[in-house]
């Protein structure tokens, strides 16, 4: 038929007909499902682009009613794409834990994320620290000192590292615990806390117990 006024259609959701000019095929109903990368959100729409282009964070395809989001691990910072396979993962070095959003997050220091599509970031491991962020390998873990320990994943920096309290010393470093913190042998002392050696008493002085902190 040709319209010469325009037409009233009432069509489902996700679809779409030619309100006015030369309309062929079936005019029994709406035929014409929105184009992908948009999406069709009322019944009276006469173009394909229907609502309009799928929003960032999302994906639209043909015949959509609404955008659907981008799954966690992944980002979408523009318009109109079309398949869930249009969705960006996510690179090493960064994670995104919600779903239909624009932008990956950086992992924090103390962390990281070695794999594309990450949902989170790995904490880094116990005794030691992390301190760079958006790190792709727990390559860039340093371990505490000898004379201190960390019982504690995801650390940033080397504030986390606890001394060995005085009386003990500890020669490994990257220790995970304070079990590492031996006390000193008889004839030796540690007066200060994070020592990696216990002291040797001086000529002239003695002390006969273990864990000492000094010497008579």
């Amino acid at each position: 038929i040709l319209a010469a006024s325009p037409l009233t259609w009432d069509c489902p959701l996700g679809s779409w007909m030619p309100n006015v000019g030369q309309i062929i095929g079936d005019l029994s109903g709406c035929n014409r499902l929105c184009a992908e990368g948009n999406y069709g959100s009322a019944s009276n729409h006469f173009t394909s682009d229907c609502s309009g282009p799928c929003w960032s964070g999302h994906f639209c395809p043909k015949g959509s009613i609404l955008p659907q989001k981008c799954p966690a691990g992944t980002h979408m910072p523009n318009k109109r794409a079309a398949n869930i396979s249009d969705c960006f993962l996510c690179a090493p070095g960064q994670y995104q834990p919600e779903s239909g959003q624009e932008e990956c997050l950086p992992c924090a220091a103390g962390s990281f994320s070695r794999d594309v599509g990450s949902a989170v970031c790995e904490a880094c491991p116990r005794g030691g620290f992390c301190e760079d962020a958006g790190a792709t390998t727990r390559l860039v873990w340093q371990p505490c000192p000898a004379g201190s320990f960390n019982p504690n994943r995801g650390s940033s920096s080397n504030a986390s590292c606890e001394l060995c309290p005085i009386g003990t010393s500890s020669a490994a470093p990257g220790a995970e615990g304070s079990e590492t913190c031996e006390p000193c042998e008889p004839g030796h002392f540690a007066a200060t806390p994070g020592l990696s050696k216990c002291e040797r008493c001086s000529a002239g002085s003695y002390q006969n117990d273990t864990g000492a902190t000094g010497c008579l």
